[in-house]
């Protein structure tokens, strides 16, 4: 009976634990996505599943200026913009500002979607992480 009791126990907290993580996974990208604009490269990758889904971009502070002067943390989002790019169409949103470290798009198609941020600065490029989250 012992033995019983304890299998049933450890289902029961495996159920719990998967059920737990499941949900606060759900919220946030895997994995965190490194950025640097004007390198050429995609910023990150999501694959929305549903139509008519949002998708949120995150800034993770702190995020890095580098210019000819050296690096420093940089904290005007309001020169920085983010876009979606349909992974297989290659159409793209238009871009959306990130003043508040944030962005979301709505009403997103079903497929995958790479992000592209741009910044308006002539001289300097912005390095960090981002989360991708569908809220």
């Amino acid at each position: 009976m012992k033995k019983a009791v304890s299998i049933l126990s450890v289902c029961a907290i495996s159920a719990v634990t998967i059920f737990t993580v499941g949900i606060g996974s759900a919220n946030a990208s895997v994995p965190r996505y490194s950025f640097q604009t004007e390198d050429g490269k995609w910023d990150g990758f999501i694959g929305n599943e549903n139509n008519g889904s949002s998708i949120q971009i995150e800034l993770v502070k702190p995020l890095y200026s580098k210019t000819s002067s050296g690096t420093k943390v940089f904290t005007d989002y309001s020169k920085l913009w983010v876009r979606l790019c349909n992974d297989k169409t290659k159409a793209c949103t238009t871009f959306h500002n990130l003043s508040s470290g944030e962005s979301t798009f709505t009403n997103m198609k079903k497929g995958g979607y790479n992000v592209d941020i741009k910044d308006e600065l002539s001289s300097a490029r912005i390095s960090g992480k981002l989360d991708i989250i569908f809220p």
